[in-house]
């Protein structure tokens, strides 16, 4: 199971990051440094900190940012339904097209993955 974005030597993120190249491999340092500190912190474990990084990211309307931490939270051990819930749940804070749309997200990330159905 991934442990989180931290896991690799951040050489896939940096390829990912749509930055001034001058500037993207420090940003994706800088992001790895403190994802990893927040991410291997005790007291959650990987599988809730990427729900919570999905509620979030679906109350702020992240889109990009939402597909791939989709991606990481069912690497992580989430299922389909767990994340369809937080999403149908983050409707009443953040707004039913917000929801709507996160769960479009969901679709298309289940769908790419043969999950969910």
């Amino acid at each position: 199971m991934a442990n989180s974005l931290t896991d690799n030597d951040g050489s896939e993120i940096i390829e990912r990051f749509r930055a001034p190249a001058f500037i993207r491999e420090d940003l994706t340092r800088f992001a790895l440094s403190a994802g990893g500190q927040a991410w291997g912190r005790p007291g959650l474990d990987v599988k809730y900190r990427s729900l919570a990084t999905i509620a979030v990211l679906t109350a702020l309307q992240r889109s990009d940012a939402l597909r791939e931490h989709m991606g990481l939270g069912l690497d992580n051990g989430l299922t389909p339904r767990e994340i369809c819930e937080t999403l149908f749940q983050c409707a009443i804070y953040a707004g039913f097209p917000t929801c709507v749309h996160a769960m479009e997200i969901a679709h298309d990330v289940f769908e790419e993955r043969g999950v969910g159905e």
